[in-house]
């Protein structure tokens, strides 16, 4: 495969994954800001600043309505990780690869950014359930399509890198910034800052997994090291790093001896060991763990380049601190 086609491919899985992850982050933390009570301890729910600061929005620590969080992360297409901007970079990588994506994936990803396209600012305010339905939906049915439409063979597997690298990457961030937002955070009912875990879960589709494998009310430590570790539900870093290294063995034959796999196989190796000796209420260690993994992403992210993608034009991406 050239090393444009393979770099489009990971690329427009990572604007893919991006848009799906923002979208559903937002739909969490607004359905769980509707539920909360005049009354609720601050730091029951977790707040749109911090929200801004995990999606790589610019925030100076004020307070943030739902409104101007809304808008920023949605629909402002100048915010590197606004979801109407990563779907029209999905977008128009999808459109270079027409000889390449099937024509389902296209009609998916393409009629996500026409309907993002109509949807204004007042609208999004007055009912943002609509939107976020729409990027669900839509996200959920191209990455069905990838399973169901693609040969298992290397522009699949690209595709799997990119989304599932900046899966682990949106993960991380939120546990960088709620761990230690939960510890400041006064003691919520039902145990020390339990309405952080919540918030996490639910911006993760994770809650339910969460409650089938640990019993108990979760608090923020026990939902972070599920999200870190938890091999068996496929939302959490452990389960996407192990993801990136079976994509790139199917991409390529040789790629146990390549600086990606290897770098992958130590850090999932790592991560186990982590999941076996952390004191399970150690948050300080997770947020460590956390900053460290991330790392170590950034330079897999920059491994494959080398590796795969020599010479291939490096497309205007995002970057989060």
């Amino acid at each position: 495969m050239l090393a444009r086609i393979g770099h489009e491919l990971y690329w427009l899985g990572r604007y893919v994954a991006r848009a799906e992850h923002t979208a559903r982050m937002l739909e969490g933390v607004f359905a769980a800001d509707l539920q909360g009570r005049p009354d609720d301890p601050v730091g029951v729910n977790l707040s749109w600043g911090p929200v801004m600061a995990i999606m790589g929005a610019d925030w100076d620590g004020r307070t943030v309505d739902a409104g101007e969080a809304l808008q920023r992360l949605m629909l402002d297409a100048t915010v590197d990780a606004s979801v109407v901007l990563c779907v029209r970079r999905a977008r128009d990588a999808a459109r270079n690869l027409r000889d390449v994506v099937p024509q389902d994936m296209w009609e998916a990803i393409n009629t996500l950014s026409l309907e993002l396209r109509a949807v204004s600012p007042d609208a999004l305010l007055h009912d943002p359930s609509v939107p976020f339905q729409a990027v669900r939906e839509r996200c959920t049915l191209f990455w069905g399509l990838v399973g169901r439409t693609m040969l298992r063979d290397e522009a699949s597997a690209f595709l799997a890198a990119g989304e599932r690298l900046e899966g682990a990457g949106v993960l991380l961030r939120m546990l960088r910034v709620v761990l230690p937002y939960a510890v400041s955070a006064p003691t919520a009912v039902g145990g020390d800052g339990d309405g952080q875990a919540y918030a996490l879960l639910r911006a993760v589709g994770g809650e339910h997994a969460f409650r089938r494998a640990r019993a108990g009310v979760p608090d923020a430590a026990h939902a972070g090291r599920f999200l870190l570790f938890e091999r068996d539900y496929p939302n959490t870093v452990a389960a996407h790093v192990t993801a990136v290294v079976d994509a790139l063995e199917q991409a390529d034959v040789s790629a146990r001896t390549h600086p990606p796999v290897l770098r992958l196989s130590r850090l999932a190796a790592d991560l186990d060991f982590h999941r076996r000796t952390l004191a399970e209420a150690d948050r300080n260690s997770l947020v460590a763990q956390s900053v460290r993994v991330q790392q170590e992403l950034d330079a897999v992210d920059r491994d494959i380049a080398e590796c795969y993608f020599a010479g291939a034009l490096t497309p205007t991406a995002f970057s989060v601190a």
